[in-house]
Formats: structure tokens, C-alpha cells, sequence
């Protein structure tokens, strides 16, 4: 190619190709759906993408992190997810995977797979970005508090609809508001069905040495500023690979901090009394700024495109050279980024 730009293998994008034991590629030329499959496993992986990020993990790997299980079991468990809110929200260093929506509150939808978390909370109510996000993972979904237009919008989703108001003995109510236990969850229904790995790893298949195989950079320091909400603070720590938050909300470090533009619209709380609040629309297009890293080495950034056609697709991050976006193992901090939030990245090369 030209330029000096690798080859592009057949049409990453759009040829409908399957990747990485379960990371599917958008929709293929001829608009067949590329959907989850049933039961919430993962494909077989390809004779290509199985022999890179196995090796990472001493074990069975956790689906959401790439990251050696405890046990096979624990490999093979359902995911649980529980929304949160407020100032300074406990388990969220437990989660494999978290999205933080601004609405009113900010709210966190925390996802538990390869850990336990005890006094998860405080919890909030569903709004219909939950079931957007949690359908392709079959996740079971605690809360506290609906609607019933939210009520029924999750209810047309693939989640398992484990909320307080149903559900009541899953929950505590001692100290500051509500909160719940992923075991305790995970004990109301029977049987297991990990959640398909929703990222693309580094080390699976061609091309996945790297983030992304352009318009790459390696800085040390993120600030993301959200309209009306303020400004985050990411540091990159090269001796754990992680970004911490270390202002503008909870202290967390991830691996991967995924900041994902997307259209917010009013949805209904009641059409009697005409309110509304701001709910992060998911399904679709948009563009993403994707900061990683690896362990002992430099962080990395870059910016790329997301897409997911279909509630039951998963959502895809493509670099701006046509090529899946290769996610350092670990656990990952996605941001529904309303119109207006700006990314600057400083330090590094």
C-alpha cells in the first residue's frame, strides 16, 4: 500500500468477519446482520485470532478482560450488571467493564464477570441505555427503581431483569442508600452463560501488536471535558499499565478508558407530568478516542470510529485504517460521550 501502510486484509470492516473468539465486525457488504449468538456464548474463534491473547492469561481467560479466571467456573459465569450513581460509588474497582452515562445523576453501569463484589452501591434507577448496553451480554441486571415505560423497554431486551422492586431480598438497605452483592445475584437464577468478549485483545490475529495502526500516540495524561459536567483527569502508570482518574470522578484505574461520542436523547420518565431526562443512545455510529497501554510500557491513544447496528450486536471500535482496535487486557472504562466533549492528551511521544 502506499505510504508504507500495511496491507488491509479482505475488509475488516465490512466483510463480516468474525474476530477474536467473539468480537464481531459491523455489518457485512451484503446487510446480513451480525449478531450476538444465542445464549450469550462467544463463537469459536478463528484458527488466526485464537493463538494471541490465550497466552496472556496463566488460565481460562475472563471473556471482558482477557485476564486469567480464577477457575473454569468463574471463566463461565453469567455477568452481573448494577447501575450506580453519586459522588463516590462503591465496587466499581471490582467491575471488568464500566459505562458512565451523564444524565441526572452521572450514572455508572457497572459489569462483574471475572470478580465478586460485596456493597455495590448506591444504586439507581434503570434508564433505557441499560438495556442497549447489558442485551448482548445476557447480563442479569440489578437496580433500584423504574418506570413503567423504562420497565417495559428492558423487558424487550435479553437481560434478566433483577430489579428491587421484584427482587427485593437481593438488596440491602444499611448505610448510604442501596446496594447488593454480585454473589447474592448471581444465586437468584440457575445456571451459567458467560457473556461474549465484546473486545478486540491485543496479540489476536494480524495487526494487533498495537492499538491501532495509525494516527497512533503514546501519552501519559488525558483530560476529558464533558459539557455542563466538568473536566476528567486520566494519568497514565507505566509500572501497572493502568489510567487512574484522578479528578472529575471515582478513583478508578483501567486499562483501557474508551471515550465513545454518542447522541443523547429526552426519554420519558412521564408522559402525564411531561418529564424527561437525557439518556445516551447506543445503537449506531459515531467516533471514538481510545486510550491503552501495556504493562511496563507507554500509554497509547488513538482516535477510530464505534458501530453498532442492532441491539443485539456488539459494539465495534475500528482505527481510522480500516483495522479492529486491539484493547490492552484488563478492565475498561467506557464514556458516553454527549456532542460537545473534547479530549486533549499530553506527555509521551
Amino acid at each position: 500500500m502506499a505510504g508504507g501502510q500495511p496491507a488491509r486484509p479482505p475488509r475488516w470492516a465490512a466483510g463480516g468477519l468474525a474476530v477474536a473468539a467473539g468480537l464481531a465486525v459491523a455489518a457485512c457488504a451484503a446487510g446480513a446482520p451480525n449478531v450476538g449468538p444465542p445464549g450469550g456464548a462467544a463463537p469459536a474463534p478463528s484458527p488466526t485470532a485464537s493463538a494471541g491473547a490465550r497466552t496472556i492469561a496463566a488460565g481460562p481467560a475472563a471473556p471482558l478482560t482477557d485476564l486469567a479466571a480464577a477457575s473454569a467456573a468463574d471463566a463461565h459465569r453469567r455477568a452481573v450488571a448494577l447501575v450506580l450513581s453519586g459522588s463516590d460509588p462503591h465496587g466499581l474497582t471490582s467491575a471488568d467493564v464500566v459505562y458512565q452515562e451523564f444524565a441526572s445523576p452521572v450514572r455508572y453501569i457497572a459489569v462483574f464477570q471475572s470478580k465478586e463484589a460485596t456493597g455495590v452501591g448506591p444504586l439507581t434507577s434503570t434508564q433505557p441505555t441499560d438495556g442497549q448496553v447489558l442485551s448482548v451480554l445476557r447480563a442479569l441486571f440489578g437496580y433500584d427503581g423504574s418506570t413503567p415505560v423504562f420497565t417495559k423497554e428492558l423487558d424487550h431486551t435479553q437481560v434478566t431483569n433483577l430489579g428491587r422492586s421484584t427482587h427485593p431480598s437481593l438488596y440491602s438497605t444499611a448505610g448510604p442508600g442501596v446496594s447488593a452483592s454480585t454473589r447474592t445475584v448471581q444465586r437468584a437464577v440457575r445456571g451459567s452463560g458467560a457473556p461474549p468478549q465484546i473486545f478486540y485483545f491485543l496479540g489476536e490475529g494480524p495487526q494487533s501488536s498495537v492499538l491501532a495502526t495509525t494516527h497512533l500516540s503514546r501519552p501519559t495524561a488525558a483530560k476529558v471535558t464533558i459539557p455542563g459536567y466538568g473536566t476528567e483527569s486520566w494519568a497514565y502508570d507505566a509500572k501497572t499499565g493502568l489510567w487512574a482518574l484522578t479528578g472529575g470522578g471515582p478513583k478508578v484505574g483501567v486499562a483501557n478508558v474508551v471515550v465513545q461520542m454518542v447522541t443523547y436523547r429526552q426519554a420519558v420518565v412521564s408522559h402525564r407530568a411531561g418529564t424527561t431526562v437525557p439518556s445516551a443512545h447506543v445503537v449506531g455510529k459515531g467516533t471514538v478516542e481510545v486510550l491503552s497501554g501495556r504493562a511496563g510500557g507507554s500509554g497509547t491513544a488513538a482516535p477510530g470510529t464505534w458501530s453498532k447496528p442492532h441491539l443485539k450486536q456488539l459494539t465495534n471500535y475500528i482505527d481510522d485504517d480500516g483495522f479492529p482496535m486491539a484493547f490492552q487486557p484488563g478492565p475498561t472504562w467506557v464514556i458516553f460521550a454527549p456532542k460537545g466533549t473534547k479530549v486533549s492528551t499530553s506527555g509521551g511521544q
